[in-house]
């Protein structure tokens, strides 16, 4: 089953209605993700569900599910990272309202335009699941190139000279 995402969505209508949405979203289609990563080819599992809480909070719970191919920082190959999201959003008009939202959800702050690509929230979670340093969690790198900066071959440190040698020699001609 490989069902489309709709291109917009009035999330507070969602909300008002109890709606859900499940769907997949091409990889290919998430231009601000793209450049994290190493291959942009397939989709992520998207499961929006639109509520409203017992206080009258309108929220979107969310699940994405997605394999990222992204490129390991060590060996510059290709890494498979697997990420599941889960997230529970609280819908706003405005950012000065953000600070009224329960402690359980995360601001989905939804400027003047009523109606939003579903996608864009979706990357926007992507992106902050990304890790800093993209690395394999095995040696991908061969030994020879493991050393650190501690090991010099063949060569040892000369005896530096201390700096209070020349006061000691000030010392001893009085």
């Amino acid at each position: 089953m490989h069902q489309q995402l709709p291109k917009e969505i009035d999330p507070f209508r969602f909300a008002h209605n109890g709606r859900e949405l499940e769907g997949e979203i091409e990889l290919t289609s998430l231009s601000r993700l793209k450049p994290s990563l190493f291959n942009d080819a397939g989709t992520v599992k998207v499961k929006m569900r639109f509520d409203i809480d017992q206080i009258g909070t309108p929220y979107m719970q969310g699940q994405f599910v997605t394999e990222l191919s992204m490129t390991c920082e060590r060996c510059m190959g290709e890494l498979l990272y697997p990420i599941t999201i889960e997230t529970l959003l609280g819908l706003v008009k405005h950012e000065r309202l953000v600070s009224k939202l329960s402690e359980q959800y995360e601001p989905w702050i939804i400027d003047e335009s009523e109606f939003v690509n579903p996608a864009d929230v979706v990357e926007d979670e992507l992106i902050l699941a990304l890790p800093l340093v993209p690395k394999h969690d095995f040696d991908c790198l061969p030994k020879e190139v493991w050393q650190s900066g501690d090991e010099e071959v063949g060569e040892k440190p000369e005896k530096q000279a201390s700096p209070f040698a020349v006061l000691s020699a000030l010392k001893s001609k009085k």
